[in-house]
């Protein structure tokens, strides 16, 4: 499994990393925010949007909306069983701790 994990991580970095290119503006975040249930939306908006740049869930909502889909950059990257155990566990970012993308 670690193996796995370390895989599958590599992977999430590298889709991340794409988004090092884009402008991630207040906009895209105050849309991200309109979409989470509100009880997610506290402590989001209170780190504001330069916490969301370090937030992979704001950055694939950017990443997907610029037509960057996650599920098309894994699948070619990642080996049978690795995408298989992303896929059956919610499309986790393998071992990268949350707000842990530097952007």
């Amino acid at each position: 499994m670690p193996d796995l994990l370390a895989e599958i991580t590599a992977a999430a970095r590298a889709y991340y990393a794409q988004a090092n290119a884009l402008p991630l503006t207040a906009t895209d975040f105050a849309s991200w925010l309109d979409e989470l249930p509100t009880a997610q939306r506290a402590g989001l908006l209170a780190r504001g949007l330069p916490g969301g740049r370090a937030e992979p869930r704001f950055l694939r909502y950017c990443l997907e909306c610029r037509g960057y889909a996650m599920r098309a950059f894994m699948a070619p990257r990642l080996s049978v069983p690795a995408y298989e155990l992303w896929a059956a566990h919610g499309e986790f970012n393998g071992d990268l701790p949350l707000h842990s993308i530097a952007r």
